[in-house]
């Protein structure tokens, strides 16, 4: 009896093991497909980022080829204007000063011209300040010279 139950006992051991076996084999496949499946999905997943990164680089060097270009047009525009600026500077500091030259010269003529417009405007507000008076008199008054009827 003991030998019958060895016997099955291996058979039965013999059939775990193939068993066994078929479902590592089984398991073994399962693995080989998902393992293709993740380099395949890893192979997509590489080429789209390189693909990205290529276009996101290029977009980019795209981007700053077209800030230098609007960097060297300021900055050429500073520059026309800043020459502008010095080759105007000499010619308006000369005018100034030939300005301010013709006005030490002529300060004689100006002064007697500013006198001269001054009183010519107190002799006007004198006129004007006795016509308001000699309006506002009645007829009487301004026949007497305000002398009656004021």
């Amino acid at each position: 009896m003991t030998e019958k139950k060895n016997a099955h006992t291996a058979r039965s051991t013999n059939m775990n093991a193939k068993a066994t076996a078929t479902k590592a084999k089984e398991t073994a496949e399962k693995a080989k497909d998902t393992a293709g499946k993740a380099e395949t999905t890893a192979k997509t997943a590489a080429a789209g980022a390189a693909t990205t990164a290529a276009h996101t680089a290029h977009v980019a060097a795209d981007k700053a080829q077209v800030a230098a270009g609007k960097a060297q047009v300021a900055a050429g525009k500073a520059v026309a204007t800043g020459r502008t600026v010095a080759a105007e500077a000499p010619k308006k500091a000369a005018a100034a000063a030939g300005s301010a030259w013709m006005m030490i010269k002529a300060r004689k003529v100006l002064a007697a011209v500013a006198g001269a417009g001054a009183a010519a405007a107190g002799a006007t507000t004198a006129v004007v300040l006795r016509r308001r008076a000699a309006r506002r008199r009645r007829p009487l008054a301004r026949l007497t010279g305000g002398r009656l009827g004021s």
